[in-house]
């Protein structure tokens, strides 16, 4: 019995790999069959038929492809093109002579920026933010027939900071003042916005060593500690300008022990000279504070038997006309 079995097992495996070995002669032969058969149909098929199937193909392929790297961007630059003629700012001061949307446009690439990117709001909001005259970009809105709003916050001028004459600057007619405008944060604004007739508009900052060649980078802080301290006393006595007549802020060491390393000193038209004290903020702590400081400033300026006074100290609390010393001297353009 066990003999029987496994021949029969050993003809069966024999049997099973005939099977597979004629399966696979058949699918190799069926291949080149295929393939005779295929190209066989495309020699059927006459010449003038596939050329106008290819050609149609060709002239598809090429149009795809110039429209794709030309086409496109040409109607994109046409249609939804950033132009400066469509860009419009909102709330833009009389007094600012600058094309600001002309020079972004020219200090950047919005020229390249397409209306249909997401990404060109944040971009001209960028370009506008880094202008000098420009403290913040709030929104930028595309609106219908490719019009752009931007809306921002501009710097405004409050003082103009003196500057030392160098040598180089001194011709045959003598010494030419100059003057460097700032904002109330004592970020230094460009020049070329301002006349010589403009410097008395604006309240005059005169400190030690500040040389106009040393500070040419226009939207930056000036970066010196002198016009740091007065400007915050500048920014706080510019809506009392025109009722105190103050016309300048003078600098000097402070001798106190408060925080502030300068004392400051105002000038007046035609009244007394006012020594003010500590920036305010920094006084010391034996010294006024500056809602007494100003309320004194007022009522010096309203009567006449103060404003005739030659001097007023307000950096102590017992504020009494001094003894008369020499006006400082001030500018030939006040």
């Amino acid at each position: 019995m066990v003999h029987v079995g496994i021949g029969s097992v050993s003809i069966r495996l024999r049997h099973e790999a005939t099977m597979a070995a004629v399966e696979t002669r058949s699918e190799k032969n069926s291949s080149p069959i295929f393939w005779r058969f295929v190209w066989g149909w495309m020699q059927s098929i006459p010449r003038a038929a596939i050329l106008s199937l290819v050609g149609p193909l060709i002239l598809l392929l090429v149009g795809y492809l110039g429209w794709r790297y030309y086409g496109a961007k040409a109607l994109d630059s046409t249609f939804y093109a950033v132009k400066p003629e469509n860009i419009h700012m909102t709330n833009t001061p009389a007094w600012l002579k600058t094309d600001i949307v002309r020079e972004v446009f020219e200090g950047s690439n919005l020229g390249r920026m397409s209306l249909l990117d997401d990404q060109t709001a944040a971009v001209i909001a960028r370009a506008f933010d880094a202008h000098p005259w420009i403290r913040k970009t709030y929104r930028v809105q595309k609106m219908a027939g490719g019009q752009i709003l931007v809306n921002v916050e501009y710097r405004n001028p409050i003082a103009m900071v003196h500057c030392e004459t160098d040598s180089s600057e001194v011709s045959d007619g003598g010494a030419k003042e100059s003057f460097l405008p700032i904002d109330a944060e004592g970020v230094l604004l460009p020049t070329k916005d301002f006349a010589q007739a403009d410097i008395p508009n604006y309240m005059l900052i005169y400190a030690r060593n500040i040389r106009a060649s040393d500070h040419r980078r226009v939207g930056t802080p000036l970066g010196d500690s002198q016009v740091a301290e007065a400007v915050l006393l500048a920014r706080e006595l510019l809506p009392l300008r025109e009722e105190t007549n103050v016309v300048a802020l003078y600098v000097y060491p402070t001798r106190s022990s408060g925080k502030a390393k300068w004392m400051l000193e105002l000038a007046t038209r035609g009244g007394p000279r006012i020594i003010w004290g500590s920036a305010p903020g920094l006084e010391a702590r034996d010294e006024p504070s500056l809602p007494w400081k100003i309320k004194r400033l007022r009522e010096i300026t309203s009567q006449r038997e103060l404003w005739s006074q030659p001097e007023f100290d307000l950096s102590h609390p017992a504020d009494s006309s001094t003894e008369p010393k020499p006006p400082a001297k001030l500018s030939r353009r006040l």
